[in-house]
């Protein structure tokens, strides 16, 4: 039967025998060896399954040129010593073997997580966060599909999360600051605080007071500060914030 996976809103197969090829292309062109063949052609992989070439481009790096494949099945290396082999995997965008990509996924911190996870504090675009993590990367889609990897493990989005709190830190902005002025735009009755505060939820949200994760400390804080009910609180947390003092206080 053969196997199938939605890329981009196109559905790509990797077919387990020739003659299952076969049925679906009776007269498309085989390659015996997925070496030699071209972007858009289909091939035999090293454990006779029949895939499609979605790509085929060179990677730079460490002063060496190679040359690669990406199919459905994964992406491989055109050497002699290259293998294509395997099923539908949970990423194209990595080689066949497993163990970078899970390194990525499911390592543990490293210096270049750390490097990569303090430019994404700041604010810059996860591709060129990850070139500058890693330098010796010279391939931009290379870089764009694994910073999108590191960004999906949750080792690396806590360190992101720290390194956004160590900046807000930096500059004066604590978990009690923003709590203290929520309190202090709340008690006006100036109609425009409802802007302020607003922004104020930004701010919290970007430090991660209002993160599943955090939501204990977070409710325990706020309670500190403002005497918020129960309901009040469920409210705040889901982000339905009253325009005014009055309607923090009523209970209704």
């Amino acid at each position: 039967m053969a196997l199938s996976r939605k890329i981009k809103g196109i559905t790509h197969y990797a077919y387990e025998s020739e003659p299952e090829f076969r049925t679906a292309h009776p007269k498309e062109k085989l390659i015996k060896n997925w070496k030699e063949a071209k972007e858009g052609q289909w091939c035999i992989a090293d454990d006779n399954k029949i895939v499609q070439i979605l790509k085929k481009d060179t990677m730079k790096g460490n002063n060496i040129k190679e040359n690669y494949v990406r199919t459905v099945i994964g992406m491989a290396i055109v050497r002699s010593s290259g293998t294509l082999r395997g099923s539908i995997t949970d990423g194209i965008y990595r080689f066949v073997k497993r163990k970078g990509y899970d390194s990525r996924l499911h390592g543990k911190m490293t210096k270049q997580k750390k490097i990569f996870s303090k430019y994404i504090a700041m604010g810059l675009d996860p591709e060129s966060a990850y070139i500058k993590a890693y330098p010796k990367t010279t391939n931009s889609e290379d870089a764009r599909h694994k910073s999108k990897l590191l960004l999906k493990s949750k080792t690396v989005r806590e360190q992101v999360d720290k390194e956004i709190e160590e900046l807000m830190s930096e500059v004066g902005i604590t978990k009690r600051y923003l709590l203290e002025s929520t309190k202090n735009v709340v008690d006006k009755d100036d109609a425009k605080d409802n802007d302020k505060l607003r922004a104020i939820e930004t701010l919290m949200k970007i430090s991660g007071m209002l993160s599943t994760d955090k939501k204990s400390e977070s409710i325990a804080l706020i309670q500190e500060f403002t005497g918020f009910s129960k309901e009040k609180l469920q409210a705040f947390e889901q982000g339905i914030l009253p325009s005014k003092k009055k309607e923090l206080t009523n209970g209704q």
